[in-house]
């Protein structure tokens, strides 16, 4: 009987220890949590909560792929990185990633209240993914650095991409946004756009055998793609065997480069690549036009491209092996989802916009009226046509928040957008051309 009491003792005193040795661990893991791991509040009472009462977390966001033809040779990738470059036409993709993003739920590589992405070592910037889950896509302007990306979108997992423009429709375009254009026409007068590109020119450093002006007008995708570091490493070396070096340097980073002057031929094989729908990469002409269409002589144009040197070659590296990356998936097959897809995306836009009523925006763009249906019945127009600047910041607190009930920053509410969108998604409903409140957006 007392050797049984004893027994019982040594149990409830081992048994005390242990429970002692318990508080000991969650009051370490409590302060570990709360001073030490980089996460949002919600996260970590979350966390908490989950280690009191024994709940899991999953992810239960939709993968970005989901493989359509197993049988092929097409060998698809889990996550995207995409390198936005400067007036290529950009601004639309990036709406159309993000709509997929939002639907899916899944995490952005972004920076709170920044347009751009500034990657460094210090990752601590970067909006967390959620708990138990990865980034999934990166599609904001950033100056590309592959040994930092690598860390983030692991190119085992990750499809690399970006987008080139031709050259002198690209430099037409970055001449007037960034302000030269303006410069040279208060210096000049209203003269014609062939005396206002020539004058800049004559005020540009022209490329020498060793090196050339990188810059937002004169070859910004270059810039854009991580020329300043790369050539900073060939110092010694010519500008052509740079400028070769550097093109076989993104080839060996890039899965798939995309061309503005074929945007539909890239989204189709985009989609074939991701294991994407149809409807996932539809898109929106945000702008009717700003300004009259203006021509520039073959002299002009010239001269541009010897300006444009290192993006010219960029260009016309990337535009021989998109040819590549046709025959790869197959002609007639592109020729045919590229035929459907602008039926579809006609239908849509039709639908989006009153296109007999057009609209002023920002910097004196002038785009079709949202119609009734746009604004009422499939609010993806909305979102589709919204500026791009206000659905990062909008995408932004999404992510920190995870609560899509909550009143947005910037004059925006969503309610209840993760249960809708994740119904209809679920529901594999044609999201963009029939869905009911796929998107529930108030603008202000």
């Amino acid at each position: 009987m007392v050797v049984q009491e004893q027994s019982n003792c040594r149990s409830l005193t081992v048994g005390s220890r242990f429970r002692k040795l318990l508080l000991l661990l969650f009051i370490l893991t409590f302060l570990v949590t709360f001073f030490y791991v980089q996460q949002p509040l919600h996260y970590k009472l979350s966390f908490i909560r989950r280690m009191l009462y024994g709940e899991t977390q999953t992810d239960h966001s939709r993968p970005l792929v989901h493989i359509q033809n197993q049988g092929d040779d097409v060998i698809r990738k889990e996550n995207f990185m995409f390198i936005k470059t400067h007036k290529c036409g950009t601004s639309s993709l990036v709406n159309v990633f993000y709509l997929l993003g939002v639907r899916r739920r899944l995490n952005f590589v972004i920076q709170r209240g920044q347009h751009q992405l500034y990657l460094g070592s210090d990752q601590r910037r970067l909006v967390p993914p959620r708990p138990n889950s990865t980034y999934k896509i990166q599609c904001q302007h950033c100056v590309f650095h592959p040994h930092v990306e690598h860390k983030i979108m692991p190119k085992e997992t990750s499809l690399y991409s970006t987008i080139v423009r031709s050259p002198v429709s690209q430099f037409k375009s970055a001449f007037s946004f960034f302000g030269a254009e303006g410069k040279m026409r208060k210096k000049l007068g209203n003269v014609p756009m062939d005396d206002l590109i020539n004058h800049y020119l004559d005020l540009t450093p022209g490329p020498t055998v060793n090196t050339t002006v990188c810059n937002r007008v004169v070859n910004s995708v270059a810039m854009d793609l991580g020329w300043a570091g790369f050539s900073q490493t060939m110092e010694r070396s010519t500008l052509l065997e740079k400028i070769e070096a550097f093109i076989k340097h993104l080839d060996s980073e890039m899965d798939f480069v995309m061309i503005t002057d074929k945007m539909d031929e890239s989204l189709v094989l985009l989609k074939e690549y991701l294991g994407w729908n149809i409807t996932d990469i539809m898109y929106l002409n945000r702008m009717v036009s700003s300004k009259p269409r203006v021509s520039m002589s073959d002299k002009t144009k010239a001269r541009i491209l010897q300006y444009q040197v290192i993006d010219r070659q960029i260009f016309d590296h990337f535009n021989e092996s998109f040819e590549r990356h046709i025959d790869k998936i197959g002609r007639e097959k592109v020729k045919a989802l590229v035929k459907e897809f602008q039926e579809i995306r006609e239908t849509f836009e039709n639908k989006c916009f009153n296109k007999n009523k057009t609209v002023r925006g920002p910097y004196n763009s002038i785009s079709w009226e949202i119609s009734d249906y746009g604004r009422n019945v499939n609010v993806a127009c909305k979102f589709l046509q919204t500026r791009d600047v206000i659905l990062t910041r909008v995408v932004s607190q999404l992510q920190i928040s995870q609560d899509y009930t909550l009143p947005m920053e910037g004059g925006f509410v969503m309610q209840d957008i993760i249960s809708k969108i994740k119904q209809h998604y679920d529901k594999n409903k044609e999201l963009v051309l029939e869905s009911q409140d796929l998107l529930n957006i108030r603008s202000y």
